[in-house]
């Protein structure tokens, strides 16, 4: 895939009808396109956090496997970001959006010890007998409590990434992945998108995370930050494969708050270590979990641990 675009969306009306777009995440009516190849992204509320780090990141030794940083712009009262349709590369790409790490939260959300009765309520009707008779007692429980009980309803805690969304040949987007937590529902979801796939396709897959894991492994700005949230999106056609990191909104540089100035993104997390489980769940997907890739014309094409 060539990946670096000369692209200018400069003042292009934000629309969606030039093409069809297949948002795989993300709220609804966030994405619209921005010309041929770019699109614009809505910036949150509370602030620029994700326009800054795409900028930086597209300035970093990561800068192959970020969509391209086109700048931002104000439209009808609201802030937008302009970024490469990676897309486009493809013809009648399939997509995937697999979250990235342990912990999908930022730490200052979870340091209010507050109870909170709308959460107990939220956890009760997820799972009647996850809380503890004095959680049932007091009717209520902390943000804390909350976020970590929603990780381990996901894959996420337990190996590090969790499937968000779909989309393959014929099919809807499929969104329908989020409460799978065991081996073997990861391992049946993650076959529907890889199964079309050729041997050199596969083979491409791997050599892509081979990359952006040696990249990660030696960025100073990567162990500078936690990268909550982030994810990283699949795509395949039938000529070429690509894998880029997406999703910057919650990434957060900690050098000033943690002894040393990095974090491993491999080290369990604790409140205030700033661990987010990236690599955990990137050794997962490409080194511990041979059935991710195991398919009919694969089967012997990697030695896993």
């Amino acid at each position: 895939v060539t990946r670096k675009l000369s692209i200018n969306p400069g003042d292009t009306i934000i629309s969606t009808s030039q093409r069809d777009f297949v948002q795989l995440g993300g709220h609804q009516g966030h994405f619209h396109i921005a010309g041929p190849g770019a699109l614009w992204k809505q910036q949150a509320k509370d602030g620029e956090v994700e326009a800054k780090v795409l900028k930086e990141l597209n300035e970093s030794s990561l800068h192959a496997y970020v969509p391209d940083f086109l700048g931002t712009k104000e439209h009808d009262g609201k802030r937008w970001i302009g970024m490469e349709d990676v897309m486009c590369h493809f013809t009648d790409g399939c997509g995937m959006d697999i979250k990235m790490g342990t912990r999908t939260f930022k730490e200052f959300e979870v340091k209010n010890q507050k109870l909170r009765e709308d959460l107990y309520n939220k956890m009760v009707n997820l799972d009647p007998s996850e809380p503890t008779e004095q959680e049932n007692t007091d009717k209520a429980v902390t943000k804390l409590r909350y976020m970590t009980f929603r990780e381990r309803e996901s894959s996420s805690q337990t190996l590090g990434f969790r499937v968000e969304a779909m989309k393959i040949w014929n099919q809807e987007t499929n969104k329908d992945f989020k409460t799978l937590k065991y081996k073997d529902q990861v391992k049946n979801a993650l076959k529907i998108y890889f199964n079309p796939l050729s041997r050199s396709g596969i083979e491409g897959f791997v050599r892509e995370l081979e990359n952006l894991s040696q990249l990660l492994e030696e960025s100073t700005y990567f162990k500078e930050h936690e990268f909550v949230g982030t994810s990283l999106l699949f795509v395949y056609d039938r000529e070429r494969v690509g894998i880029w990191m997406i999703d910057f909104g919650k990434t957060t540089e900690i050098s000033d708050l943690v002894e040393g100035g990095q974090i491993t993104h491999d080290k369990p997390w604790e409140l205030g270590n700033y661990e987010d489980g990236y690599f955990f769940g990137l050794r997962n997907l490409l080194n511990q979990s041979p059935w991710i890739f195991k398919s009919t014309c694969v089967h012997s094409l990697l030695t896993f641990p």
